[in-house]
């Protein structure tokens, strides 16, 4: 008798949303290989690629694959970010639960993901807003983003893809990215960005930087009006 296959929490799930269907898939810094598995039996991906700088979480995932029966489907690889990684082992990559700055790193690294046909799905922990404008300068653009809650917080997956220059942007690009108002997860996401950019603005204040506070202050605002639909204190 077949295994009834895990859920995925609703940060894993948006990353499952955004890899492509019939397309070789990679999960860096897998840790247990939920995603590919549940890429692989739901027939979403035909096969894929689950690495990580540890053997201890290889070693999950090999039980994982096993217990599943998808041994034949998912690689499993030791490698440091996508070092060990070719072009042909996967269209789509997903690096979730990283810092944005180790993501950025990773990206700029990897040569063969400066290729149209590849897509990037990004789901960072920290530094976001550097992640998006680093992508950006190196001529990566965001296609799609999506935010979710999960165990309380709210996160955000974006997929990539490479278009050599570098894309146009909003002044909301490097917090909100492309994501769009209308839903419970973006309002959410909307107000802790406002949280994160009060506080900017009060230690730019306290160190007499007046005019970068006010420019966060104002920022606030318009992010308050658009995404969170009313004008908070600031």
């Amino acid at each position: 008798m077949e295994r009834p296959l895990f859920q995925l929490g609703g940060r894993l799930a948006t990353c499952a949303r955004l890899v492509r269907s019939g397309r070789p898939m990679a999960d860096i810094g897998t840790d247990h290989a939920y995603l590919p598995i549940w890429l692989i039996k739901n027939s979403i991906v035909p096969r894929a690629v689950a690495a990580d700088i540890r053997s201890g979480p290889l070693a999950a995932a090999r039980k994982n694959a096993e217990k599943y029966g998808v041994t034949e489907q998912l690689a499993l690889v030791l490698s440091d970010g996508l070092e060990a990684l070719s072009p042909q082992d996967a269209d789509d990559v997903v690096i979730a639960g990283m810092g944005g700055e180790l993501m950025l790193r990773m990206v700029k690294e990897t040569e063969w993901l400066k290729n149209p046909e590849k897509r990037l799905i990004l789901q960072p922990m920290s530094s976001v807003p550097e992640l998006r404008e680093g992508l950006a300068e190196s001529g990566f653009s965001v296609q799609e983003e999506i935010a979710a809650e999960d165990g309380g917080k709210v996160y955000s997956a974006f997929s990539v893809q490479y278009i050599s220059t570098k894309p146009e942007t909003d002044t909301f690009y490097p917090y909100l990215g492309k994501l769009a108002p209308g839903t419970a997860a973006v309002r959410l996401y909307a107000e802790k960005v406002v949280r994160e950019l009060k506080n900017r603005a009060v230690g730019a204040a306290c160190e007499g930087r007046e005019r970068e506070a006010e420019k966060l202050r104002e920022l606030v605002r318009a992010v308050e009006i658009q995404f969170i639909g009313e004008k908070g204190e600031t």
